[in-house]
């Protein structure tokens, strides 16, 4: 009588699935409490404990808490972020695809708050990740070549922009401000990187120079869901 013997191929599969199901859960986890820690405050304990999971465990997957945040912003961050960057990019004037990625940023983060969390929490981080870095830096500076923008120092600039845009991020987050209160920021930052009060305004609020209505943009595809 044979006894019938479970092939290696399909124990190696069934462990597959398993450490993959696994590290779902420690990202879902770890987008759960950046999201309500911030990356500063969030530690690999607080991860660990979240997903119920043990040390080792974590360290199957993840030798630094920068390497988790990294794969967590690639997972669910990373995509949205492009998303947008792509729906902007047929602006042509650097103010107003500045004034358009902000308005963006500022709906995705008021529907999809996990991942309004991760682009507030990781924009701050010491080494922030390499596609944030493409808002709003880019758009200073060929702003500030054609004239529209007048600055001394780019990295002035940047930190003003940078710092004023988080705060406007934080306040809709907690759900403090609305989205008006956001491109109220951008109004104020156009206006102090030199453009007059109306065009500032006009831009803020999504009237262009061309006539067109940026309001009228395709809505942001679905940002992918990590389950509470």
């Amino acid at each position: 009588m044979s006894v019938a013997v479970k092939n290696p191929s399909w124990r190696s599969n069934v462990a597959a699935e398993r450490k993959s199901r696994t590290r779902e859960k420690l990202l879902a986890a770890a987008a759960r409490v950046v999201s309500e820690l911030g990356e500063t405050r969030a530690r690999i304990d607080d991860f660990i404990v979240a997903a119920g999971i043990s040390r080792g465990s974590f360290y199957n997957y993840y030798s630094t808490r920068e390497e988790l945040l990294d794969d967590l912003w690639a997972r669910v961050g990373s995509e949205p972020f492009y998303d947008i960057q792509q729906e902007s990019r047929s602006v042509s004037d650097p103010a107003e695809r500045f004034a358009t990625e902000a308005r963006l940023i500022f709906r995705r983060a008021a529907r999809d708050p996990i991942w309004g969390w991760l682009v507030y929490s990781l924009s701050d981080m010491g080494k922030v990740p390499q596609d944030l870095l493409g808002f709003p830096k880019p758009d200073l500076i060929i702003g500030h070549r054609q004239g529209r923008f007048r600055f001394l120092d780019l990295d002035c600039a940047n930190d003003l922009v940078v710092s004023a845009l988080r705060r406007a991020l934080l306040g809709i987050l907690r759900q403090e401000r609305d989205e008006d209160y956001g491109m109220g920021i951008v109004e104020l930052l156009l206006r102090a990187l030199g453009l007059d009060h109306e065009e500032a305004k006009a831009i803020a609020i999504g009237l262009p120079n061309d006539g067109s209505d940026v309001r009228t943009s395709p809505p942001v595809r679905k940002a992918v869901q990590l389950q509470r």
